[in-house]
């Protein structure tokens, strides 16, 4: 089966973001927690509401300022070409030659060709038909630009002309939050949160072009356990069709585009980082919450050994932390020897790739620096 050219992968935030246990337990707390106190008080409404992932969004034409303490950007390559119109690359999509990059402090797209020539923009802070409230994901599906923005599936055309906007199908689950995208030749697949009855889950739900909606896989806790090698699930595309599961497992279990499981694709071959001391004061406090509620604790011994997934050059390529900044990657894929393998890229603050093209960004005072890469066949 051919590779589907239009899904490269990504994570929200830098590495610490995703990978640090206070934002962990943000994530499961509000899912098993909140609903093991409901149990124990009686209380009405104690299910929580969705957590906040990032800081508002900036209106256009505000620059965010860096908080106190926080570690200076990685610098880019010299000669990397600097967007003063970009905020930030929160998520980012390519479509037939054409990257479309979510701006989330920027409440927009920026469509950028492989050339990295600026086509254009849409997109606005709101509450109305077409604007961002908080843009989380964007895909690109039967010739249209999808942004995922909280319970709203945006639809655009490729010019950046709004089409429609709908409601994100209401899953089976009480606490039930889509957080990630990807089209496939099947239909658009939702990758979801679920958190009830003392237990968290994360699943992979079809929907079809009817609208109906099939739940491809799920993985989810025992009851009363808190897992935060679970805290945030795993949806990439594959040559094949797509991966789900958790970067903390040595594993990602792999589907064909209908969702008939073909086995899996195992990461074991990259080295693991031990977490930061910085985390230790979140992790005593969840341990504490933990024990109040009576819920079992899981820790991770080391960090998720990646951070996103993306098909590039016919195989799987992971975005991998550097051991001496945590919030700097490389890409790599498995060697014929079975190691790591660097592909030949610049490190940088984030990236997405799908096929033989890679979109590289680094923050800067002024703006975002982006590079866009073609890698030749291995």
């Amino acid at each position: 089966m051919t590779p589907h050219p239009e899904a490269p992968r990504k994570g929200l935030g830098t590495w610490l973001t995703i990978v640090t246990v206070a934002v962990a337990a943000a994530i499961v707390v509000r899912g098993v927690m909140e609903i093991a106190r409901a149990r124990i008080d009686s209380g009405p409404g104690a299910t929580g509401t969705e957590a906040a992932e990032g800081a508002p969004a900036s209106p256009p034409g505000t620059r965010p300022t860096a908080t106190p303490g926080e570690t200076q950007p990685t610098a880019a390559p010299p000669g990397t070409r600097l967007y003063s119109e970009v905020f930030s690359v929160s998520d980012a999509v390519l479509h037939r030659g054409t990257w479309f990059v979510l701006d989330r402090r920027g409440s927009q797209v920026h469509r950028i060709d492989e050339s990295g020539a600026l086509l254009g923009s849409f997109g606005s802070r709101g509450e109305g038909p077409g604007e961002f409230r908080r843009p989380v994901a964007i895909a690109s599906h039967e010739g249209a630009v999808i942004v995922l923005d909280g319970g709203i599936l945006h639809y655009y055309d490729m010019e950046g002309r709004h089409l429609e906007d709908r409601r994100v199908p209401r899953g089976s689950c009480a606490d039930w939050a889509v957080r990630d995208l990807l089209s496939q030749p099947t239909g658009l697949l939702l990758l979801a949160d679920c958190s009830e009855a003392g237990q968290m889950g994360w699943s992979v739900v079809l929907e079809r072009e009817d609208g109906t909606l099939r739940t491809l896989a799920f993985r989810a806790s025992d009851l009363g356990v808190l897992d935060l090698r679970m805290a945030r699930a795993v949806l990439g595309a594959h040559p094949m069709g797509f991966v789900f599961g958790f970067a903390d497992d040595d594993c990602l279990d792999l589907f064909d585009p209908s969702g008939t499981a073909l086995g899996d694709v195992c990461h074991d071959w990259i080295e693991r980082l031990p977490i930061p001391r910085e985390a230790e004061d979140q992790m005593a406090d969840l341990r504490a919450r933990a024990g109040q509620t009576g819920i079992r604790l899981i820790e991770p011994n080391l960090l998720p050994p990646f951070a996103q997934v993306f098909p590039v050059r016919g195989a799987l390529a992971y975005q991998v932390p550097l051991p001496e900044d945590l919030e700097t990657f490389r890409l790599f894929q498995r060697g014929s020897s079975g190691a790591a393998v660097a592909l030949p890229l610049p490190v940088a603050e984030g990236m997405f790739g799908t096929g033989s093209s890679v979109l590289l960004w680094w923050e800067d005072t002024e703006g975002v620096r982006i590079a866009i890469r073609h890698l030749d066949a291995p």
